[in-house]
């Protein structure tokens, strides 16, 4: 029938109506990731209700926290309304009953009370939030807070094995106001070109921005890099372009791509012994929109993820970053 059907039909009609069931698939695929998305993330406070959610949750602000605690002149009393949120959180994960030695749950009483710990050492009166992670029922540890990274032991690990290689790099906010060497960068990113990706199409571009009034426009619509964005020496961006992928099941597929070839040029950037931190290319309309202006980014471009890079000064406060074991499933 199909090929009865070909035969008369005429070959515009045929691809009109193929056209027509691609966007009606991929806009049904879009309205389930858009609900998926809705009914399961944490995007009102109302919504966490979950474990998984807490832990989300609870992460995202103690690492807040912890950050603070990792600039070289940290503002004391930093932070009151995320410590609040935190607070509210813990106690709403406490009283559903979850579990209370968790590792993210730990690390969270841990900053607070590093937090604690370094505002009485500076004379700071903390005694209210102390009496309310009292009431937290935890004890103190030592998952959260800093870490104070040398760049010797950086640099000395730049050529082991690959454990060791990939548990040296950090994500690093102080840096040098030695300029990196341009070269490096391009090394690092030739490197990086090794990355696996669908059907091997390279969907992504890589820009290195190193023009101050770019980068103004950068550390101003970037959500991520309040307190250190004028020490970042150059920003690189990461995008893919939609015309490297098709089908409505591809719909996802150059965020994929684009964030294996983002981790890979991380480490590339760290094996060439560039100080890094990724940034989120997570925007609102109005910061995209700006973005897209200043870098004359095509349309068909997707903002995968801003890099910050600089040279490493001889020692820096890093946050600590406690990673959580992972769950295995094996079936």
């Amino acid at each position: 029938m199909k090929k009865i059907l070909r035969e008369i039909v005429p070959k515009n009609v045929i691809e009109f109506i193929r056209v027509k069931k691609i966007k009606i698939h991929t806009k049904k695929l879009a309205k389930l990731d858009s609900k998926r998305f809705m009914n399961h993330s944490f995007i009102m406070q109302h919504n966490v209700k979950s474990f998984e959610q807490y832990e989300a949750k609870i992460t995202k602000l103690y690492h807040s926290i912890e950050k603070g605690l990792s600039y070289e002149e940290t503002r004391l009393g930093f932070g009151k309304e995320v410590l609040d949120n935190l607070l509210l959180l813990m106690n709403g994960y406490k009283s559903c009953g979850f579990p209370l030695d968790t590792e993210f749950y730990s690390t969270a009483l841990s900053n607070l009370y590093k937090y604690i710990e370094l505002h009485e050492k500076k004379g700071y009166d903390v005694e209210h939030l102390k009496q309310q992670v009292k009431n937290l029922n935890g004890c103190s540890n030592d998952l959260g807070g800093t870490y104070d990274l040398r760049i010797k032991e950086v640099l000395e690990n730049l050529n082991c094995d690959f454990e060791k290689f990939s548990m040296s790099r950090h994500s690093v906010r102080d840096f040098s106001d030695k300029p990196v060497d341009i070269e490096l960068v391009k090394k690092a990113i030739h490197l990086a070109q090794n990355t696996p990706s669908a059907c091997n199409r390279q969907g992504w571009k890589i820009r290195v921005i190193a023009d101050d009034s770019v980068k103004r426009v950068m550390e101003k619509n970037q959500n991520g890099n309040r307190g250190f964005g004028h020490l970042i020496d150059k920003y690189l961006l990461i995008t893919t372009d939609s015309r490297y992928f098709a089908m409505p099941r591809e719909r996802n597929q150059p965020y994929i791509d684009g964030g294996m070839y983002a981790m890979n040029l991380l480490y590339s950037l760290h094996y060439n012994g560039i100080a890094t931190i990724p940034l989120s290319a997570s925007l609102t309309y109005e910061q995209e929109k700006n973005i897209r202006r200043a870098l004359k980014l095509e349309e068909s471009e997707n903002l995968i993820l801003f890099i910050g890079i600089g040279n490493y000064l001889e020692s820096c406060k890093i946050p600590k970053s406690t990673r959580k074991t992972p769950e295995i499933t094996i079936i």
